[in-house]
C-alpha cells in the first residue's frame, strides 16, 4: 500500500436545494513521487464534484481535496440515506487503488399542487369535475380530498376522498356536485364552493375556489311556449263546446203523426238504357276514330328514376356534404357524409339549415363521411403502434379502423394520467372505439406547435387550429355548420395524402376563439395558442 486515505466526516446530511461538504485527505507512503486521480461514484455524483481531481504529491507528502453536495429541490431526489465512495486511482502503482465510502442522507421536504378541471361547472342537477393533485416533493404523500360550500345549498360526492401519491407522480379524484334543491323556472343561479387538499400530519390546507351554475329545467323560452300552448288548448276547447253542431232528428215526429214513409230507392226493375254520349267525348266517334292518347306526366317527371337535369331530389348531383361527381344516374345521389358511387341513395335530403341537428359520434355500421375518412388519413400517419395498416374502407368505421381508434384513445389517455402530457379527458366526452369530438379535436391537434401557429402567421396549421376549435365548441349544430367541418376535413385529407395546403391566417377572431376556450378549460386566457393549450386539445378537452 503506497497510500493512506481519511474522509472527514464519514456521514453528512443535506436539504435539497442546499449544499454540504467533507473533506478527503490522501497521504503518499511511497518513496516515489505520485499521481492520484479523483472521482466520485453512486447515486450522489451526478450533482456532486470533488476539486481538484488531481493530486501530486512528494514521499511522506499529503494532500486535501473537497467534495461539495448539492441535490437539487426535486422529487427526482429521494429522501433517505445514499451510499457514495470516492475512488483514488494511483498513476504508477495502479494495484493499489483505493475506494473510500461515505454516506450522504438527504433530509425530506414537501410540495403539494393541485388543479381542479374545470374549474367552472354547469348543470341543471350535476356538475362533474376531476381534482388533480401532484406530489412535487421527495417523499410519499397522503392527502384527503373535501369539498365544502358556506351557504350550504350543494351535496358532493368525493371518490376517493383520500389518495396517495409517489414522489413525482399525480393522482385524480372525480368530483360530483348536487344542488339540494331542483331550479324548476326563473333565471341561472351561481353557486360557490371550496375543494381543500389536506396532506396527512399537517394542519394547512391547499384551497380550489370553484362554481357551479345550476340552470333552471325548464327556461324562460319554454316558460312562454308552454304558456302560449295553454291558450290556446283553451281557446280550442271553448270554441269547440260553442260552435258544435246539433243532430235533430225527425223520427219521432214521424211516428207520433203517422205520416206516409218515403218510399225505398229502387223497386227490383231493370234500369233503362243509357242515353248515348255525346260526339267527341270519351269513346269512340262517330267517325270510328279511337281517342287521343293521354297527357303526359307532368308531376315529378318519369316514374322511377331522374329526369338528367341534375336535380338531387331526382338523381342528380350529391348531397349536402358529398363528394363532388358523386352519385349514380337516375337512383339518387351519395348519402349526407359523402358517400361515393352506387351507395343506393335511399337517404332522406338533409334538414334546413336553420334546424338544429346533434353532432354524431361515428359508430360501426354508419354511412360513408368525410370526416371519418379525415380521421382514417390522420391514423395511417401516427407512426406508432396505433397506425391503422392499409385495407380500410375510406370514410366508414370498420373493424380496423374502430380499433386503430380504440388503441390511439387508450394511448392518449395513458399518456396524459401516467406522464401529464396532455388533459387526459378524452373518456369524458367520447366513448372507446367511436369518433366523436373529443377524438375529432386530439387527431386536428396533432403535430401542431406553438411556432406554427402565431398571431398574423398564415399557416396549414392554423387551419387545423381552426378545425380543432370547432368541434371543441359544437355541441349541437346545424346542417350547414356540419357542411363547413366536411370541408375542412377534405382539406386535411388533401393536406396527409398529398402534402397539399389550405392555409388560414391566425386572426383577431381565432385569437378570440382560443381565449374563450382557455377560459372554459381553465386555462390562462391569453388569446395565445402555448403547449399548455394544445395539451388540452391533444388530451380531449372539449366544452
Amino acid at each position: 500500500m503506497t497510500m493512506w486515505t481519511s474522509l472527514d466526516p464519514a456521514e453528512v446530511t443535506v436539504e435539497p436545494g442546499a449544499r454540504a461538504g467533507a473533506r478527503l485527505r490522501v497521504r503518499n507512503t511511497g518513496d516515489t513521487v505520485e499521481e492520484y486521480r479523483l472521482s466520485l461514484v453512486g447515486k450522489p455524483s451526478g450533482w456532486s464534484r470533488i476539486e481538484p481531481d488531481v493530486l501530486r504529491l512528494y514521499p511522506g507528502s499529503e494532500g486535501t481535496a473537497e467534495i461539495s453536495f448539492a441535490p437539487p429541490r426535486s422529487s427526482d431526489v429521494e429522501a433517505g440515506p445514499l451510499a457514495y465512495g470516492i475512488r483514488v486511482d494511483p498513476r504508477e502503482n495502479s494495484g493499489a487503488r483505493d475506494v473510500v465510502e461515505g454516506r450522504l442522507t438527504i433530509t425530506p421536504f414537501t410540495e403539494t399542487r393541485a388543479e381542479l378541471l374545470p374549474p367552472a361547472l354547469l348543470g341543471r342537477f350535476r356538475g362533474r369535475a376531476r381534482i388533480a393533485v401532484d406530489n412535487l416533493g421527495n417523499t410519499p404523500l397522503t392527502a384527503s380530498l373535501v369539498a365544502r360550500d358556506e351557504a350550504n345549498r350543494l351535496t358532493f360526492d368525493v371518490r376517493p376522498n383520500a389518495v396517495q401519491i409517489a414522489p413525482g407522480r399525480a393522482a385524480f379524484g372525480e368530483l360530483v356536485v348536487r344542488p339540494q334543491a331542483v331550479r324548476w323556472t326563473g333565471a341561472e343561479e351561481s353557486h360557490r364552493f371550496t375543494v381543500a387538499v389536506r396532506r396527512a400530519g399537517d394542519d394547512t390546507a391547499l384551497d380550489l375556489d370553484a362554481t357551479f351554475d345550476q340552470r333552471p329545467v325548464f327556461g324562460n323560452w319554454l316558460v312562454v311556449a308552454g304558456g302560449l300552448l295553454l291558450t290556446a288548448v283553451i281557446a280550442f276547447v271553448v270554441l269547440w263546446f260553442n260552435f258544435s253542431p246539433k243532430v235533430v232528428s225527425a223520427a219521432k215526429d214521424l211516428r207520433a203523426t203517422d205520416a206516409p214513409r218515403p218510399a225505398p230507392q229502387g223497386t227490383g226493375d231493370a234500369l233503362p238504357d243509357a242515353p248515348p254520349p255525346p260526339g267527341g267525348s270519351g269513346g269512340p266517334t262517330p267517325g270510328g276514330k279511337p281517342p287521343g292518347p293521354l297527357p303526359p306526366l307532368t308531376d315529378g317527371g318519369s316514374p322511377g328514376g331522374g329526369d338528367g337535369t341534375g336535380d338531387d331530389r331526382n338523381g342528380g348531383g350529391s348531397t349536402e356534404g358529398g363528394a363532388p361527381g358523386g352519385g349514380g344516374s337516375g337512383g339518387g345521389g351519395p348519402t349526407q357524409g359523402g358517400s361515393g358511387p352506387g351507395d343506393g341513395g335511399n337517404e332522406p335530403p338533409p334538414a334546413s339549415s336553420a334546424e338544429p341537428v346533434t353532432l354524431p359520434p361515428w359508430r360501426l355500421g354508419y354511412p360513408k363521411d368525410d370526416v371519418v375518412e379525415f380521421a382514417q388519413e390522420r391514423l395511417a400517419s401516427l407512426g406508432n403502434a396505433c397506425t391503422l395498416q392499409p385495407g380500410w374502407n375510406p370514410g366508414v368505421i370498420d373493424t380496423a379502423t374502430r380499433n386503430s381508434l380504440i388503441c390511439y384513445q387508450r394511448l392518449v389517455y395513458k399518456d396524459g394520467v401516467e406522464k401529464q402530457k396532455n388533459s387526459a379527458e378524452i373518456f369524458l366526452t367520447d366513448t372507446e372505439g367511436e369518433l366523436g369530438r373529443a377524438t375529432l379535436v386530439s387527431l386536428w391537434a396533432q403535430r401542431i406547435t406553438p411556432d406554427t401557429v402565431k398571431p398574423g402567421s398564415t399557416t396549414m396549421q392554423t387551419t387545423q387550429l381552426t378545425a380543432a376549435f370547432w368541434w371543441a365548441y359544437n355541441r349541437e349544430s346545424s346542417p350547414t355548420d356540419l357542411a363547413r367541418e366536411r370541408t375542412f376535413a377534405r382539406q386535411g385529407i388533401a393536406y396527409l395524402r398529398t402534402n397539399k395546403e389550405a392555409p388560414s391566417t391566425y386572426s383577431k377572431q381565432v385569437a378570440d376563439k382560443i381565449r374563450a376556450y382557455q377560459t372554459a378549460v381553465g386555462l390562462p386566457a391569453t388569446g395565445t395558442t402555448d403547449w399548455a393549450t394544445l395539451r388540452k386539445m391533444i388530451g380531449g378537452s372539449v366544452m
